[in-house]
């Protein structure tokens, strides 16, 4: 019974996952159904192999459990320790910079030195204090790998759909050149237009207080150099953000659009900012589709934390409503403790 109780709600999570993949595909509920259909897989596994006495599996797969566990959170440590360092090195040490590194500090300073210089064991104020950061840090992990999943999925693309107009998002330019990281974006729009042959580029960024000429007027130049036709690029230089590339992007194609219907829009920027791109799209009203450029390791997993961080601040107010019922929760379970100690 309780095996088919745990298909069917794996059953009801595939299908709100694909779902979601056709109509919401920015909402972070499509990475949490996919760890739901994970979850569910597992469990329907370990039933079948509790049906069938197979014990000696079950204990290999406990095992093996139980160290993932323990490597996990060393391994998580190193990767962004050592990858913030590299960072710093090759980019100089910019706040923006030291995201990975400060992660990993965070975590040393949370799984190791706390635990040994405040004994929470003998107050129940700081139990209870431990315990709810303790919470909080596994919402907020919780949280960081439904985004890392959605954005994934966001990449990916099980059908292929004629786009009508590619928005190439600014990122920054060197003197009046673009840079590596935005020549990366600009060469895979131009990419997609080739392949299906159709479709226009807007290179979208507007001067920033530091730039000599307006971002996407850099963008646009570097298409020409590559040979792309110049009839196939609108400029849009005003933007000075995400938000702004879109919105004004998006009346360049309502003014040059001429077919019947709505037009086709996808988002080009790198992998790990695709998301957040989509979802301030959808926030303006916008159906669009994303595809991302690669960029190094170093550099993309300290960018994703700030992409992840600006998420929080987009929702802040979803994650403080939840985050508070938390609160409210160790707050009366500590007077509970304290009326009854």
């Amino acid at each position: 019974m309780l095996n088919v109780i745990v298909a069917s709600i794996t059953i009801i999570c595939v299908i709100i996952f694909f779902v979601l993949k056709y109509k919401r595909p920015e909402t972070i509920w499509l990475g949490i159904s996919f760890l739901a259909i994970l979850s569910g897989l597992f469990l329907i596994i370990i039933l079948l192999l509790l049906s069938a006495e197979q014990k000696s599996v079950l204990i290999v797969l406990s095992i093996t459990f139980v160290i993932i566990l323990s490597i996990l959170p060393l391994l998580v440590v190193g990767i962004f320790f050592v990858n913030g360092i590299n960072l710093i090195k090759k980019e100089g040490a910019r706040f923006t910079n030291v995201l990975s590194l400060l992660m990993a500090c965070g975590l040393v300073f949370y799984l190791v030195i706390w635990p040994r210089i405040l004994d929470i064991t003998t107050s129940h104020f700081l139990n209870t204090i431990y315990q709810f950061v303790v919470s909080t840090v596994f919402y907020l992990s919780f949280i960081l790998i439904t985004y890392a999943i959605t954005n994934i999925f966001n990449l990916i693309h099980f059908t292929h759909p004629i786009v009508n107009y590619y928005i190439v998002l600014g990122a920054g330019l060197s003197g009046q050149e673009v840079t590596p990281l935005l020549a990366g974006r600009i060469n895979r729009a131009i990419t997609l237009q080739k392949k299906q042959n159709t479709g226009k580029i807007i290179m979208s960024g507007g001067k920033g207080t530091d730039e000599l000429i307006a971002e996407g007027e850099a963008m646009t130049r570097y298409a020409i150099e590559q040979g792309l036709d110049s009839k196939l690029l609108i400029t849009e230089n005003k933007s000075k953000n995400t938000s702004e590339n879109i919105k004004f992007s998006k009346q360049l194609v309502d003014n040059d659009w001429i077919g019947e219907g709505q037009p086709k829009l996808a988002i080009v920027t790198n992998n790990y900012h695709v998301l957040r791109a989509l979802m301030l799209a959808r926030s303006q009203g916008l159906k669009c589709i994303g595809f991302g450029s690669k960029s190094k390791f170093y550099f993309s997993l300290n960018a994703f934390i700030r992409e992840y961080v600006a998420y929080l601040k987009i929702t802040y107010k979803v994650h403080t409503i939840i985050l508070s019922f938390v609160a409210m929760f160790y707050i009366v379970l500590y007077f509970v403790m304290l009326i009854a100690g």
